[in-house]
Parts: C-alpha cells; structure tokens; sequence
C-alpha cells in the first residue's frame, strides 16, 4: 500500500472522485451540493494505491482561521472493510496539522452508516449543519480538533452500588424521571418541545405504547435514572426493540447507572426472543453517543423517516 499526495487534477484522482459522486447519486436520487467543486480551496488531495492501483482518496479544503473540511473520502467497494477509510483520515489529520490546521469539519449522509461509525470512533463529534448543508435534513456534520488529547481525570473514590427494579410504564417514579429528562429536552432541544401541543402530558402516553419493559435505576434508594423498551413500529429492522427514555440523574452519572440500564433492557430483549435493538439519539448528546458506542451500539440507516430531521442519529446493537 502505498499513500501520495497528487494535484486535485490528478487523472486517478479524478477518477475516484466521479466514482464517489455516481455512487452518491444512486444512494441519495440526486447529486452531492458539492458536486462542482473545483480544486481551488484544496489544501491536499491524498490517494492510497495497492500494488499501483488507486483504490481509495481523500481531501481537504481550506475553510479559513485554520479550519479544514474533509472531502472526497471514498474507498472503491471492492477494497472496503480492509480500513483504508481509517488510513485515510488519519493521514489527512497529519496533513492536516503539518500544514497549520486546528480543527476539521465534515459532512456524510445519514444513509452512510458506516462512514458516521468510522468518523464517531475517531474522536469526530455531531456540529450543526453548516454552510451549504445548513438546511439539508440528509445531511450531518461532525468536527474534531486536532492535537494531542487532554488525559482524562483519574476516577477517585468507590462507585456506588446501583440497584435495578423493573415497573410498568405508568409507575409515578418512572414518569417523574422521564418528566426530568423532558426537561433537560426542552433546554437541548427547545425546538422539539415546542412542537408537541400539550407537552409531556400529552405527549409521554403516546411513547409509552408498546412499552415491553421499563427499568429503574436506584443508589442509596433514591431513583437516579430509567429506561425502557419498545415493541418496533412499522418500518423498524426485523426481531428489533427500541431502546427508549435512557436517563439518568446528573448526580449520578458516572456511577455506571446507564450502562446497568442498557445491559437490563438488552437482556429483557433476548428474554423477549427479539435479536436487536434500535435507538434514535440527538446530536447535542455527545455523552450519550459515546455511552452508546462503547456499549456496542454503532449507527446505522434511519428506521423510521427522517424528513425534516436534523437532530437524530440512529444506532442498533445485536443481542
């Protein structure tokens, strides 16, 4: 394997890049916002050959006050799950940093599961939509700065025991603690409660139907958290649950409450005969994202439709 840096004009270069369009077209019915680009901004174009063959590319275009946006990342379909992709991307950072870049932007499709799983593992995080994606519901943008990473603050003391009970939808301490997560909504996602007439009144009946299995998480014997699953609504993957309502107390995080969650509902889930389990998440949880992601979960294609939606990512996990 052999990994270049060509001009933006550069006839294999080219070619991938035509390839990466067509195969755009055919996934999403109309052509990329940015099919037009020029190499005018571009800062690298990077190619990766195996044993001559150009089988894998990647660009980055200069946005301004050091910030670079990747473009063209693409793997030719014979040569992928082999992580060139990852190759790529990380040598792009280099490029990146070589050449005075703090920070790179980018934007995928959400009907592009795999390249939002390689971009969430390395360390990319859900932005806005920017610039002329800025109203495409299709689209999701991540970033990451680049440079070394602080370290993490050593845990100190002992974890708490976290105690699990199960209860009906309607249980008074399930419904205030998913009252409490509403309200956290409304402060992340003031759009979403604003368009539900009435509210958690009228709207916390209508998610609890279906409800196969709803978990309280306890410390010290004051409930710090829920979760619950789902029967699948039409459209949903074959033999899947939908995780719902995971929340916990910001008290309490960090205490291994979400994770007991999570393991309590997959369990119920198995117990239930079903093979998987879905999710729909928001851009604006970073925290919960991460919890997903090393519990298993990784993104997958919407489940149910997505129009007008530029807040959610969607995830699943075999159990």
């Amino acid at each position: 394997m052999e990994t270049t840096l060509v001009d933006w004009d550069d006839p294999d270069a080219l070619r991938l890049r035509t390839a990466q369009q067509a195969e755009l077209l055919a996934l999403y019915g109309e052509e990329d916002i940015g099919h037009e680009m020029t190499g005018e901004s571009i800062a690298a174009m990077l190619l990766v050959r195996i044993d001559g063959e150009a089988v894998a590319c990647g660009a980055i275009s200069a946005r301004g006050d050091g910030v670079g946006e990747l473009k063209r990342m693409f793997v030719v379909p014979e040569h992928r799950g082999r992580g060139l992709s990852r190759s790529v991307l990380r040598e792009l950072e280099a490029v990146a940093q070589d050449r005075g870049f703090h920070r790179l932007v980018l934007e995928t499709g959400v009907l592009q599961a795999s390249a939002i799983g390689l971009y969430l593992s390395e360390g990319y995080r859900s932005i806005p939509n920017f610039g002329e994606y800025a109203s495409e519901a299709e689209s999701r943008c991540f970033a990451k700065d680049l440079g070394p990473t602080p370290p993490r603050e050593p845990r100190t003391g002992e974890r708490p025991t976290v105690t699990l009970t199960h209860a009906d939808w309607t249980d008074p301490v399930a419904t205030a603690l998913r009252l409490a997560m509403w309200r956290d909504i409304e402060v992340r996602y003031p759009e979403i409660p604003a368009s539900v007439p009435g509210g958690f009144e009228v709207d916390d009946p209508k998610q609890g139907v279906g409800a196969l299995s709803t978990v309280i998480a306890w410390i010290d014997g004051r409930p710090v958290g829920c979760s619950t699953l789902r029967a699948a609504r039409e459209g949903y993957p074959a033999g899947s649950g939908e995780l719902k309502k995971v929340w916990v107390e910001d008290d309490a995080r960090g205490a291994g409450a979400a994770r007991a969650l999570l393991t309590a509902i997959e369990d119920d889930a198995r117990a239930l005969g079903l093979t998987s389990v879905v999710l729909q998440t928001g851009i604006r949880q970073p925290e919960a994202v991460m919890l997903y992601l090393s519990a298993g979960y990784r993104p997958v294609v919407p489940f149910f439709p997505y129009e007008g939606d530029f807040l959610s990512l969607w995830m699943a996990k075999d159990v």
